[in-house]
């Protein structure tokens, strides 16, 4: 699927197809929720098809689609971050292995199996590859064979080792304009869809992605930081724990960034991420202290980076908890 966001992008490849300049590896960067890996299938999709000789897109009939509806098409690979094998955990720690790099490069060397055509690898979040793995695929994005691309999406490209990096073909893809997005999100039927697209920093896939466990969960963190006691915030932490970690983050962040939009310009004019939290957050903004408010953003900032680390959630979100009610002067 091609969303109206990524036009550019894709005109982009077809003219490189039709041109015989495409590479070998790609790397496709941009922010969560802009459907790099959508973009990705559609592209391996669209080159394995038998039959798009009067479209950039795939025909969805021929034999070749038939197999990629079915995913049994023996020249598409598709690799994801997993938890190990052994993993026991309620929260595994999904990640691109060394073992599933090598069997990896050891299909690539081997010839197309369908008519001849590509053989193409789609590797969702690139950068989940553990440093073993990384090396690994060195040699085969540097000569995977004729015929063959490799895909790599990546939400955070920074993570991905600079031999990677260097070996693809880089795809940046921003995040769209707020008021060509707003009609499209209204056409799915979303609801609120710009506070929605706010809180999802402008990624269209993400607002969409806002359920009721979502609303409910945002809703427990605000109760959380609301709450007027330090006993009484520190009562929400096992449930704050419960929750996706990296999300709940990054909704604390958006907490303190507007704290801080509002104490560097007058209300009125300060744009919030939170903006249905805004009476609040003003009066919250009245009794803080700088500093302090400066040490929490580099807390949970330090937290997010860490995400990769197990981490006692619970022991997390009490100290985060401690460090929000210690804000007031």
């Amino acid at each position: 699927m091609i969303y109206p966001w990524q036009n550019t992008q894709w005109q982009q490849l077809m003219q490189q197809c039709e041109q015989n300049r495409l590479p070998h590896a790609l790397l496709l960067y941009g922010d969560a929720g802009l459907g790099k890996a959508e973009f990705a299938h559609a592209l391996a999709a669209s080159l394995l098809c038998r039959d798009n000789t009067d479209t950039d897109s795939a025909c969805g009939v021929c034999a070749a689609c038939r197999l990629l509806a079915a995913d049994t098409h023996p020249d598409l690979i598709v690799l994801r971050p997993e938890a190990a094998k052994k993993s026991t955990s309620k929260k595994p720690l999904l990640m691109i292995r060394i073992d599933t790099i090598r069997a990896l490069c050891a299909r690539m060397a081997m010839t197309s199996q369908f008519e001849g055509g590509y053989r193409i690898v789609v590797l969702e979040n690139a950068d989940r590859m553990n440093i073993e793995a990384a090396n690994a695929l060195l040699k085969t994005l540097e000569e995977p064979g004729g015929n063959s691309l490799l895909i790599l999406t990546s939400s955070h490209p920074s993570r991905l080792p600079v031999t990677v990096v260097s070996r693809c073909q880089g795809l940046r893809f921003p995040r769209p304009d707020s008021s060509s997005v707003l009609p499209w999100l209204e056409a799915q039927g979303l609801a609120q869809a710009g506070l929605k697209l706010r809180l999802a920093h402008g990624a269209p896939l993400l607002a969409l992605a806002q359920d009721a466990d979502f609303a409910e969960a945002r809703q427990q963190l605000s109760e959380a930081l609301l709450a007027n006691m330090k006993q009484a915030a520190l009562s929400h932490a096992t449930r704050l724990a419960s929750l996706p970690n990296h999300q709940v983050l990054s909704w604390m962040l958006d907490w303190v960034s507007d704290l801080v939009r509002l104490r560097q310009v007058s209300a009125s004019e300060a744009r919030l991420v939170n903006e249905d939290q805004r009476k609040a957050l003003q009066a919250y903004a009245a009794q803080l202290n700088n500093q302090r408010l400066f040490e929490l953003y580099d807390q949970i900032t330090g937290y997010i980076r860490a995400e990769s680390i197990a981490l006692n959630a619970e022991l997390l979100w009490e100290n985060l908890l401690l460090s929000w009610q210690g804000l007031k002067q």
